[in-house]
């Protein structure tokens, strides 16, 4: 059983960063060194993972060492599920709990008990992470939890519920009508996540309804089709006829980069402003108006020629009726998805990272491969560790937070402007 270490300690609220110390950071360094590789404890034969997850509540070392453990595989062979349940119930860190709930999954059907407790919880980041677990197990009870949470309740639970249906096992009944019923929604979001859950279910099924999607009139579900055909050669190849038939159009290179992402790769270089043009942004605040309310967002003093490109973007219009095409709880919300093809010539800009600390309220500089950023950028809706040194920070939310946590895919950008600081 795993024991309080140094009592209870009060959890950090989400967005506080980890101190530079001594033991912190070997923990950051073999988090770099792993992070995308999934590798499995015997890949790393003198880490002792017991260890791991005793700092995981210990007071500085706890997010890191918790966030570390989930970027392994087959933790099950190493840690026992009891003193992993133990760790979430004695820490208040929601970081922590957070990712020892993803440390949890791990464990297969046996926790599915302790998942539907957490589901059940007032924290919904928390709850969330339990949901989004139980798309790995295969028990009867999480799968009646899931049709349950898929029907009802917070959209960000229930879409997140929805997506967790797609994991489950193949072909089953009660889930193919479900998700078959859920492509109906009003929702765009919880709907397009049915489509493609759909997929690993009934995939003609979904074929079938993606390609109706595809001259939707409302661009987001022709958008999210486009990746749900991609996923099958019949698919495919209703997706090519659709890009060939489009050139020219927003909706035809969308369908031709969903066919070929490395499109997106071949960037022009944005021409690199004058400093002291890039410096004056630094006076000034971009405010988003959304669908869910307003976002202000601070430059960031560490990426002058990214916060200039952006700032510009705005004070272009460019950035009026983005939509947000790519929104993950407890991860990211991305915008930048556009019915037109007005900001296809803006041109690439190099990383900056210098100031890379992805905090909660952060934002990021989307990309595809290195120094490819231009148009796209993410909101961190969680301390996303595994980012930092790998995407440029442009800035951070300083109003309008809950705004930016309540967006879903499918909202839009009305208005973009700049606004003196002071």
């Amino acid at each position: 059983m795993i024991n309080k270490v140094n009592g209870v300690l009060p959890g950090k609220p989400l967005g506080v960063g980890y101190p530079d110390n001594a033991r912190t950071l070997p923990l950051f360094g073999l988090l770099q060194s792993v992070v995308y590789d999934r590798l499995a404890p015997e890949a790393v034969p003198g880490l002792d993972f017991e260890n791991l997850l005793l700092l995981s509540q210990e007071m500085g070392t706890a997010e890191m060492a918790a966030y570390l453990l989930t970027r392994f595989t087959k933790l099950d062979t190493v840690l026992s599920q009891i003193d992993v349940e133990d760790a979430i119930d004695l820490t208040d860190n929601y970081p922590v709990r957070m990712s020892l709930v993803r440390v949890l999954r791990q464990f297969g059907d046996g926790a599915a008990p302790k998942l539907i407790e957490l589901a059940d919880g007032e924290e919904k980041s928390v709850a969330i992470e339990a949901v989004r677990a139980m798309g790995q197990l295969a028990d009867e009870a999480t799968m009646k939890y899931l049709v349950k949470a898929a029907s009802k309740g917070d959209v960000h639970r229930r879409q997140v519920a929805i997506g967790a249906l797609g994991g489950r096992d193949k072909g089953e009944a009660i889930v193919v009508k479900k998700l078959k019923e859920l492509v109906g929604e009003s929702n765009s979001w919880l709907a397009a996540t049915a489509l493609e859950s759909l997929v690993f279910h009934a995939n003609d099924d979904a074929v079938r309804f993606a390609s109706g999607w595809l001259s939707s009139d409302e661009y987001y579900r022709a958008y999210k089709a486009m990746g749900v055909l991609s996923r099958s050669d019949e698919g495919k190849a209703a997706l090519q006829v659709f890009a060939d038939a489009n050139k020219g159009t927003a909706r035809g290179r969308d369908a031709a980069i969903t066919l070929d992402p490395s499109i997106e790769e071949r960037t022009t270089p944005r021409a690199t402003p004058e400093f002291a043009k890039a410096q004056s942004y630094q006076t000034k605040l971009l405010k988003l108006t959304t669908t869910r309310g307003e976002v202000v967002i601070a430059p960031s003093t560490e990426a002058l020629y990214a916060v200039a490109s952006f700032f510009e973007l705005a004070e272009a219009g460019k950035m009026d009726g983005m939509i947000w095409q790519r929104v993950i709880p407890n991860f990211v919300a991305q915008a930048g998805l556009v019915a037109d093809t007005s900001t296809d010539d803006w041109g690439s800009i190099r990383e900056e990272w210098f100031e890379s600390d992805h905090r909660v309220g952060t934002m990021g500089v989307a990309t595809a491969g290195k120094d490819t950023g231009s148009t796209q950028f993410f909101i961190n809706t969680a301390h996303n560790i595994h980012l930092n040194n790998r995407y440029t920070v442009f800035g951070h939310v300083i109003s309008g937070m809950d705004a930016a946590f309540a967006l879903e895919e499918g909202d839009v950008i009305t208005k973009a402007e700049l606004v003196d600081a002071n």
